[in-house]
């Protein structure tokens, strides 16, 4: 194979600057069309790094278009090979894998049809070795019978490995006298042979190389069934021990802003990875493990082979080593950042519990008051009345582990306390399950993980911060996804692209918002929570936080924490079951409203959670349908009398005009009008509300507006300079929640 005479008379040198020409054209053109990159997936070759690094091409035609059909260079090309005489190209419609010796001359090429799917050589001398780096860099190689497997077990990991030469690629593999050449001049010491050849055996041990065989599975196949494969021929051969040892990645760690890993004496450093589309960017320190101090540091787009030649170019120097050795390490680093998760977006793991936590966190979900369990332990935390409130928020962050998750909305002045319900509510909630924020940006949601937010608790300080996403997650409680599609360089080709980011739902939401004229769109879709502001609350909480310096305060801080983790482990072992419910025909609910239709599903939404969170006490049901199973719990009218109780206070709340501040303000204009003269006829201005109320006047500005818009207090004076004055219009409406049926 290694003697065969050339097609023409072009010297071997000035044939291989022009065949390294050929495979530039033949490179870029399997960049510009998809075909052939469609073709190599079909083989299980996917690794962008792969398809540069071994610059394989694609023959489309056109290179003799570049010379015309007399000239100098259109004779070159046929003297090489690349045209035949009768004027096509010899790699026409094939994927072409050339193969370089040192100094970057192209010593050969292979096609592969991708119409036929046959091989073929290009005619003349063949000489060199494929993937001839490998060959300089170690005494412990791989041999295959084709390019296409050298090729898969490289992209696996396994680099140093070298695919010998058939006809055509199809008959018998062949071991030329170049081959042998080579290996002698770089010390090859041991080789294992992924296929059976015992010709090429013989030459090889006449050369006193260890050979060891071994039975590949095929291709393309899992890493971890070729790893297996390459274990048992370990076992079996100190040979194939040391060529498996050769192609491991030694001290590989994680730190705090990245990870480190050594390839024979070369260590490397890499931080900051930087995931996005088709970059993948890193600041890579590379150095001697016996010389920390002195290194070589540069930023690098791992995904460009530019940018990681360049890198190589300059560290090389560093270790004392070829170029193609560092080169070779990058790509073991490009699969290493691909899966490298960074410690700040890495999810919490799910604690595992021991079997005394299992038994309490159970014993707790078995209990028949359980609802009652829940607000004696907030109260244990330091969480005072709001009973109402504290039970949905706790039903609505247990409902992101069913399909159609509750939204919660806690409303009230500020100082009143909705950001203490939040952080009761959420230190109840298993950490991994809980995504917090304080602001978010408009596009923020659409670039999470894919699964970064399914069935997990997403909860938002303050609504003013998330307003810009607010579109975002409107979208992701309708539809229960959010996807975005946005323009990119495609590093390959150099074109734009559209790419399509995918998040997916469902999300149980929280938002805590001080805002009366909150978007209406946003609004309705949560179950709207207001703080109670009354001076007899104020009273408890004040009484509250001083027995909280007290001796038993400190008591109960200790408790609190035993109290939220059984709450967290509880949480932990709900079960994603399917509702049921058989009374849902006979409900009913107050259809006046458009807004109804909204409601409606947070009132079904509320019976529903609260069956699921008393799953551990029902008979666990099952349906089977066409074969697929599907288990299933049943709602019980004890779950509708609780969420009827519930649905009056909270989502009573929603069928009133008023926001629930400025309902609290009108309460206590008519204690002071009827403190005054019992009569609508008294007259007042902001300084009386002040005082009567107690409220700032920023407060009373605020919801003082919204009473007068809607016609509740009605302006006497106010124009041309005169004092405002206010009476109180008659009317003594109370939002209430009536036409629910009851048990």
């Amino acid at each position: 194979m290694g003697n065969e005479q050339k097609p023409g008379h072009v010297e071997k040198l000035e044939r291989q600057r022009l065949l390294r020409k050929v495979a530039a054209w033949y490179h870029q053109a399997f960049q510009d069309d998809p075909k052939g990159r469609e073709a190599l997936a079909k083989w299980g070759l996917t690794d962008v790094a792969l398809f540069t690094d071994f610059r394989i091409g694609f023959c489309n035609g056109t290179l003799k278009e570049t010379a015309p059909p007399r000239s100098g260079l259109r004779t070159l090309f046929r003297e090489s090979g690349v045209i035949t005489g009768e004027g096509k190209e010899f790699f026409e419609g094939c994927l072409v894998f050339p193969w370089f010796e040192e100094g970057d001359e192209c010593a050969g090429m292979w096609g592969l049809s991708l119409e036929t799917g046959e091989g073929k050589y290009l005619p003349g001398f063949m000489g060199g070795a494929y993937n001839f780096p490998a060959v300089k860099r170690s005494r412990s190689l791989i041999l295959t019978d084709s390019i296409l497997k050298a090729l898969y077990l490289y992209q696996c990991g396994f680099t140093d490995v070298v695919p010998l030469w058939g006809k055509g690629g199809q008959s018998a593999p062949g071991l030329t006298q170049d081959h042998l050449r080579l290996f002698r001049r770089y010390g090859t010491k041991q080789i294992v042979m992924a296929f059976e050849g015992e010709e090429a055996a013989k030459k090889l041990r006449e050369e006193e190389i260890g050979v060891s065989l071994v039975q590949l599975p095929e291709f393309p196949a899992d890493v971890k069934v070729i790893e297996e494969a390459l274990r048992q021929a370990q076992e079996k051969s100190p040979v194939a021990a040391e060529v498996l040892k050769a192609q491991e990645g030694k001290g590989y760690e994680e730190t705090e802003t990245g990870f480190s890993v050594q390839y024979g004496g070369r260590r490397y450093e890499v931080k900051g990875v930087e995931k996005a589309g088709v970059k993948l960017k890193a600041t890579l320190k590379a150095y001697r493990k016996t010389e920390p101090k002195r290194f070589y540091l540069d930023s690098v787009d791992l995904y460009s082979h530019r940018s990681r030649l360049l890198f190589a170019k300059g560290a090389c120097g560093y270790f004392g080593e070829k170029e193609e050795a560092v080169q070779q390490d990058l790509g073991k680093l490009v699969e290493l950042a691909e899966s490298y998760v960074p410690k700040e977006t890495q999810a919490p793991k799910p604690k595992t519990m021991t079997d005394v936590e299992t038994s309490e966190a159970l014993a707790l979900l078995k209990d028949p008051k359980l609802l009652s369990r829940i607000l004696a332990d907030f109260e244990v935390c330091g969480l005072a009345g709001e009973e109402a409130n504290k039970v949905v928020g706790y039903l609505a962050s247990v409902s992101r582990k069913l399909d159609d998750p509750l939204a919660v909305l806690i409303q009230s002045r500020s100082a009143a306390g909705k950001s203490a319900l939040q952080e009761a509510i959420l230190r109840f909630v298993p950490p991994e399950d809980v995504e917090k924020y304080t602001r978010l940006t408009g596009q923020a949601l659409f670039y999470k993980d894919e699964n970064g937010l399914s069935h997990k608790l997403l909860a938002i300080e303050e609504e003013a911060g998330a307003r810009e996403a607010s579109y975002s997650i409107r979208n992701l409680q309708s539809s229960k996804f959010l996807s975005i599609a946005t323009t990119e360089k495609d590093q390959i080709t150099g074109k734009l692209k559209t790419v399509e980011y995918k998040v997916k739902g469902p999300v149980a939401l929280m938002l805590t918002t001080t805002a009366v004229d909150m978007d209406f769109e946003t609004q309705n879709r949560f179950i709207t929570l207001t703080i109670d502001e009354s001076k007899e609350m104020t009273e408890r909480i004040l009484t509250q936080q001083r027995e909280g310096e007290t001796l038993e305060g400190l008591r109960h801080r200790r408790e609190r924490d035993r109290v939220e983790k059984l709450h967290q482990n509880a949480q932990r072992l709900l079960r994603p079951l399917a509702v049921v419910n058989p009374y849902a025909p006979r409900l009913a609910f107050p259809a006046e409203t458009l807004r109804a239709r909204r409601d409606h599903k947070k009132y079904l939404g509320l019976i529903r959670v609260i069956a699921f969170l008393h799953q551990w006490q029902r008979e666990i049901k099952t349906l089977d349908e066409e074969g697929e199973k599907l288990q299933y719990i049943e709602v019980t009218p004890s779950d509708i009398e609780k969420a009827n109780t519930l649905a009056g206070e909270v989502l009573g709340r929603t069928v009133d005009e008023l926001s629930a501040p400025g309902r609290a303000l009108l309460a206590k204009v008519r204690e002071m009008v009827k403190a005054k003269n019992g009569t609508g006829e008294y007259r007042f201005n902001r300084r009386d509300i002040r005082q009567a109320s107690g409220w700032s006047d920023f407060q009373i500005k605020t919801h003082l507006g919204e009473l007068v818009e809607l016609e509740y207090l009605g302006v006497v004076t106010g124009r041309k300079g005169k004092e405002y004055l206010y009476e109180l219009a008659e009317d003594e409406y109370k939002p209430q929640m009536a036409g629910l049926v009851g048990v």
